[in-house]
């Protein structure tokens, strides 16, 4: 394929309009919330930037992508693009195809996202123009699998917390009272000062455990000799931060995915530390032999 200007591509997109391209966008990544770690996302989201000239169509080299990262929180190193673009690949959102100079080489790369919902689609074609599009797109979330859930700071109104939700509906009276229970009735397998950190913005027992369930997701996959508990300082730690950032409204996905991705940076980075003291304590007392 012949490197050229992006509009050359335009019969490669797979979206309508660019609300089109982002709604899909939106469904893979709820539907997909633990595939990226942060990094990977930042990475991600570069890319979709890079995809709204020609909806879901993006013409550049990689070390131009890798470059536009490092605004974003320190950015990212040219390794954790290329493992996004497989991850991405692997799931399906992503096509790339290589192009070269008329005088030959490689020249830029391609990267074409591909339709992730067939009902999405559907309910986006519906749409008469760009502007009935965005209208509809609080109705057209409410219908899928996952949607987001307004809560509200109890102690600072001005805060709004979204996170996924499953809607489900409520067959009888025990799946009732399910929604109703506060934060109170939290399992005692949850710490008490995580309990205390999360509750005046998640005043829900589930939607507390659901938080602490993240963490020990995340704990599991990183393989840790500390027990979680012992580490709950940087659990509250993650999700303060998931705050800050959601407050100042830097956070482009949902506040589980942005707090999972935060969390498995921070007990990545205290796994690595763990490791190098294990290495360096000695093993016995040479002065005692």
């Amino acid at each position: 394929m012949r490197a050229g200007n992006i509009y050359q591509f335009k019969h490669m997109s797979q979206f309508h309009n660019v609300a089109n391209f982002n709604k899909h966008k939106e469904v893979f990544l709820q539907r997909n919330p633990d595939l990226f770690t942060h990094s990977e996302f930042i990475a991600f989201e570069v890319l979709s930037q890079y995809s709204v000239v020609v909806p879901g169509v993006a013409n550049a080299k990689i070390g131009t992508l890798v470059s536009a990262c490092s605004p974003k929180q320190g950015g990212i190193s040219r390794a954790t693009f290329v493992r996004m673009l497989r991850k991405a690949k692997k799931a399906g959102i992503l096509k790339t195809y290589k192009t070269y100079r008329s005088c030959g080489g490689f020249s830029h790369n391609i990267f074409v996202f591909q339709p992730f919902d067939a009902t999405c689609d559907t309910q986006m074609t519906q749409c008469e123009n760009l502007e009935i599009a965005y209208d509809s797109k609080e109705r057209a979330v409410q219908s899928t699998e996952e949607t987001e859930k307004l809560f509200t700071n109890l102690k600072n109104k001005d805060l709004n917390i979204r996170q996924e939700k499953e809607v489900q509906p409520l067959h009888d009276d025990n799946q009732l009272l399910s929604k109703d229970l506060d934060y109170t009735f939290v399992p005692n397998t949850v710490p008490n000062n995580f309990i205390h950190t999360v509750k005046p913005f998640f005043d829900r027992a589930d939607d507390i455990y659901t938080f602490w369930q993240k963490a020990l997701l995340v704990y599991k996959k990183i393989n840790f000799d500390t027990p979680l508990e012992h580490m709950t300082t940087i659990v509250i730690e993650a999700f303060k931060t998931t705050v800050f950032h959601y407050k100042h409204r830097n956070i482009k996905t949902t506040f589980v995915q942005y707090y999972y991705g935060t969390l498995s940076a921070m007990l990545s980075a205290e796994k690595r530390r763990e490791y190098a003291e294990h290495r360096l304590k000695p093993r016995y007392n040479w002065l005692d032999v």
